[in-house]
């Protein structure tokens, strides 16, 4: 074979040669001629040889039939260029595709080689692919979710021919169909890809349905009432289209008058529809108090509540419970007390029938032991409440008290009226009549004070504190009152009262300015009380002498109380008569008097001198020094 193929072409070689030469210008058709007939003779031979010599190599499986240089325009233009459309001429569903832009080629706008590589072996892969890039929700238009996500890398598992635009995306295309049509073609109405079709009963949203799942229907088991598969056509207009009637149709169809969704077992009955209607505290009556054997077999007798209820009285009232008692509660019985010899008013309204008629008990736990007999009580105060005064103010309670309140809201004292004014009026009782230690009552169990109210003494000091610890007696009234706020003491007469009247600045000043409180030792131990008795009346008990003991202790000679400074003076010297005229006379103190730092009769200190030389020279510079003598008076006059 390789000899001839050798052979072939050197003869080509041999005649291209002769056609290009000069001396062979002249036989040029007979040449061609000679060249063509040549190639044709050995064309068949050497087609695969040559074909073999230019092929880049293989082509793949695929393209396997387009092997040889024949064929080679069939996919490529001249130039060894492929373009789409030759691809398209022979792939026409892609080039449908491209068009209809679906599938992975509908966005697709370069040379089809730029993703298909031919020419790498008879095993070249010509759609190469990485399908953990493909995203499949994007470039299907299906997303792989939940249980669907384990075979996104697994084409064929789904794909099962050469194009995956075969595949339909409804879920009968993978799926049987369990329920055969019967429930439609939308099956995510009921699953999802998040679980697993066999795991999903149980779970389906019953208010999708026209028959809602309420109370004890939620925990049935779906195949209970969908056998065999069968999820349309059910009956459920009535209960008893999946119950058993076991009353035999005697209460009618309707059995939600008295069963509910909660239980099957009876829970309400519609007592209204039988001779003895349930009302007040028999509604929330067990049925098997009343119903021993079942209610369909023994009717219970109900003309009388003695049928169910045992009479506590013992017989004491001859006609039915109901004309005391009512369904609303027996130990509330509405009975009228004023057809008694004691009306409840106030206070007694409210009280249980046991706090006074204690023969009745209802705390026993056997029904048949409880006793209520109401007969043989007093209707006297002191056989229910205990008499806190000791019969010291009678037994006639009701002059003080009455049933709106045991409490006393007001009381008269006709004794000592003046007294019992003022402050003392809005006191409570328990303020003066003081409490002796709790007791209990004989009936009510509650704890009473025991007051004395008699021989109360009306002295201040049984009840205040002397603060004055004894200075001014046991006649407290003398100075305070009981109409002042804290029986303060309003307008003391101290001119009238004292020996020192209070006139002038002093009248304004206030008690313990001059009154200071002190800490003496007393009868009741050391204590602070202002002094009352025994204050200094000398305007130096209270008042600084300025003038440091020059003028004597009688301040009252210069000063009055009106106002301690002094409007004028007047000199009372004889002897200085002749020296207080003419400008002397309305000379001012202070010209004269001067303040000086000095030892004066109580003690050293500064003070103004009132004993002042009269010499000229002690005010006035003696312009003569001396030269006509110490008498200025011979010649001036002031």
């Amino acid at each position: 074979m390789e000899s001839t193929n050798y052979d072939c072409r050197r003869r080509a070689h041999e005649a291209d040669e002769r056609w290009t030469s000069s001396a062979y210008l002249h036989r040029l058709a007979a040449t061609a001629a000679l060249a063509l007939l040549v190639w044709a003779v050995c064309a068949g031979r050497a087609e695969a040889q040559l074909g073999a010599l230019l092929s880049p190599g293989q082509l793949s499986k695929p393209h396997a039939e387009l092997e040889g240089i024949a064929n080679c325009q069939k996919c490529h233009e001249q130039g060894r260029k492929t373009t789409p459309e030759k691809c398209l001429t022979c792939h026409a569903p892609v080039a449908d595709r491209i068009a209809r832009r679906v599938g992975v080629h509908r966005d697709v706008k370069a040379d089809c080689a730029v993703c298909h590589s031919e020419h790498a072996g008879i095993d070249g892969e010509l759609r190469p692919f990485d399908v953990r890039k493909f995203d499949h929700a994007a470039g299907a238009g299906f997303p792989l979710t939940g249980k669907h996500a384990p075979v996104a890398t697994q084409c064929a598992a789904c794909h099962k021919v050469r194009s995956f635009l075969t595949l339909k995306s409804s879920c009968a295309s993978c799926h049987t169909d369990v329920h055969k049509g019967t429930l439609g073609r939308t099956c995510t109405s009921c699953h999802s890809t998040q679980t697993a079709f066999k795991d999903l009963s149980g779970q389906f949203d019953h208010t999708k349905a026209r028959f809602n799942l309420l109370g004890a229907h939620k925990t049935v088991a779906c195949e209970s009432c969908h056998t065999n598969k069968t999820f349309r056509g059910l009956k459920f207009d009535s209960c008893t289209s999946c119950h058993r009637d076991p009353h035999v149709q005697n209460f009618g169809p309707t059995c939600s008058t008295c069963h509910t969704n909660d239980s099957w077992r009876t829970k309400r009955v519609d007592h209204t529809r039988t001779s003895f209607p349930l009302v007040g505290r028999h509604t929330t009556t067990e049925c098997a108090a009343c119903h021993k054997q079942p209610a369909m077999k023994v009717k219970p007798r109900a003309a009388t509540c003695a049928s169910c209820h045992v009479d506590v009285h013992k017989g004491t009232f001859k006609q039915d419970c109901k004309a005391c008692h009512s369904e609303s509660g027996f130990s509330k019985a509405p009975f009228d007390h004023s057809s008694t010899r004691f009306e409840l008013t106030g206070k007694h309204m409210g009280i249980t029938c046991q706090k006074c008629h204690t023969t009745v008990s209802l705390s026993a736990r056997s029904t048949a032991s409880r006793t209520a007999d109401f007969r043989g009580l007093k209707t006297t105060c002191v056989s229910c409440h205990t008499d806190v005064h000791q019969a010291e103010l009678g037994s006639a309670c009701e002059s003080c008290h009455s049933s709106a309140t045991f409490k006393l809201p007001t009381f008269t004292h006709k004794r000592h009226p003046d007294f019992f004014g003022g402050q003392h009026a809005p006191l409570a009782c328990a303020r003066c009549h003081v409490p002796d230690p709790p007791t209990k009552p004989v009936r009510t169990g509650l704890q009473v004070l025991a007051v004395k109210f008699t021989r109360a003494t009306t002295t201040c000091a049984t009840c205040h504190t002397d603060v004055h610890r004894g200075q001014m007696g046991t006649q407290c009234e003398a100075c305070h009152s009981v109409q002042t706020a804290k029986f303060s003491v309003a307008d003391f007469a101290h001119d009238t009262k004292t020996a020192f009247p209070l006139t002038g600045r002093h009248a304004t000043v206030t008690c313990s300015a001059c009154h200071k409180v002190e800490t003496t030792a007393g009868p009741g131990g050391t204590r602070a009380a202002m002094r009352l008795k025994g204050v200094p009346a000398t305007c130096q008990a209270c008042h600084a002498d300025v003038h440091l003991g020059q003028l004597g202790v009688r301040c009252e000679v210069c000063h009055q109380t009106t106002s301690f400074k002094l409007p004028g003076y007047r000199h009372l010297n004889a002897a200085l008569s002749s020296f207080f005229v003419g400008r002397h006379l309305r000379a001012a103190c202070d010209a004269c008097h001067k303040p000086i730092t000095a030892r004066f009769p109580s003690g050293e200190g500064t003070a103004i001198r009132f004993s002042v030389d009269s010499s000229c020279v002690n005010c006035h510079r003696d312009v003569h020094r001396g030269a006509l003598g110490p008498d200025c008076a011979r010649c001036h006059k002031p």
